[in-house]
């Protein structure tokens, strides 16, 4: 098989770690990191570049020769663009036009997309698919799904394809909580550190959850469907779980006891978002989850030796 070059941009976020280590195991990527911070946050060999989106210039140094592209840059969540919108379009939808227009005048002709399950549908009443009414309310979801209606828009343009991952609420392994994400990795955080975690709302909100190495193993098989293909997937377990019963979960699987603490719901969290993954589950058959039950003790697991 002729060896493809494979762009990885957001290579130093979280999911972008754990895809960087798949696809560097994967046979015949030539894979080359990049990101906005000057240095690369692991020692793994590979050629890394600090990414300006806008620089047409770089671009086109940079990516002369890659086949195809990891898009997983973000520059916000869900909470920080909700008091503020224009972010949305400034820090993510115009770097992110201005970088694949620039890209696919190049060689690349795949571009697999990161997008967000949680909020490009909007709050749902029932399971939902991939061709399902899209409406979202927070400015996030608009615009990540703003960036899904681009990619066609570039299909039609550049004859590229694309693979387009609704990704569910992620945890695992080197989560950063900081900024407000990752609902599992802060239970388990704040459980350790304070015996005590905090419930927005009444701990009804339903969420699909999804561990992270197994969205790198997902992520990575896209190179091998047909190239001149594009798909739109939702990338999630079949757990549909309310926070109560995610706490309930986790209380047999960690050694401290902890108390709940619950306080009104902020307005950009979406109440309900129940997801049907059977298109990925049939595309990738061979592809096995890990549980809820495992994935959260690996993660509590790996936060113990951190301390």
């Amino acid at each position: 098989m002729k060896a493809i070059n494979v762009a990885l941009i957001g290579a130093n976020g979280f999911i972008g770690r754990h895809v960087m280590e798949t696809l560097m195991k994967k046979e015949g990527v030539n894979l080359f990191l990049f990101g906005k911070g000057k240095t690369g946050l692991t020692a793994t060999g590979l050629l890394y570049n600090q990414l300006d989106l806008t620089d047409a210039e770089q671009i086109k140094k940079h990516f002369e020769l890659i086949d195809a592209v990891y898009y997983l840059a973000s520059e916000t969540i869900p909470v920080t663009s909700w008091e503020n919108p224009i972010l949305e379009i400034e820090k993510n939808l115009k770097p992110f036009i201005h970088f694949t227009e620039c890209v696919l005048k190049l060689r690349a002709k795949k571009i697999i997309f990161v997008s967000s399950a949680g909020t490009v549908y909007g709050s749902t009443e029932k399971k939902v698919k991939e061709d399902s009414l899209t409406n979202p309310f927070s400015p996030y979801g608009i615009i990540k799904l703003t960036m899904e209606h681009f990619l066609n828009y570039f299909h039609k343009k550049y004859n590229i394809s694309f693979d387009i991952f609704r990704v569910s609420n992620v945890y695992g392994d080197g989560q950063d909580t900081s900024k407000g994400l990752g609902i599992i990795n802060t239970f388990l955080e704040k459980i350790i550190s304070e015996k005590k975690v905090t419930i927005f709302g009444n701990g009804d909100t339903l969420r699909n959850y999804v561990y992270v190495k197994d969205v790198a193993e997902l992520l990575a098989l896209s190179l091998d469907t047909p190239p001149l293909q594009s798909h739109v997937y939702n990338l999630s377990t079949n757990d549909t779980l309310s926070i109560n019963t995610l706490i309930n979960l986790m209380r047999p699987l960690v050694s401290e006891k902890f108390e709940i603490i619950y306080k009104e719901i902020r307005q950009s969290d979406n109440p309900t978002i129940d997801l049907d993954n059977s298109k990925i589950l049939n595309t990738f058959p061979q592809f096995k989850f890990t549980s809820i039950e495992e994935g959260i003790s690996k993660t509590y697991q790996h936060l113990k030796k951190m301390q």
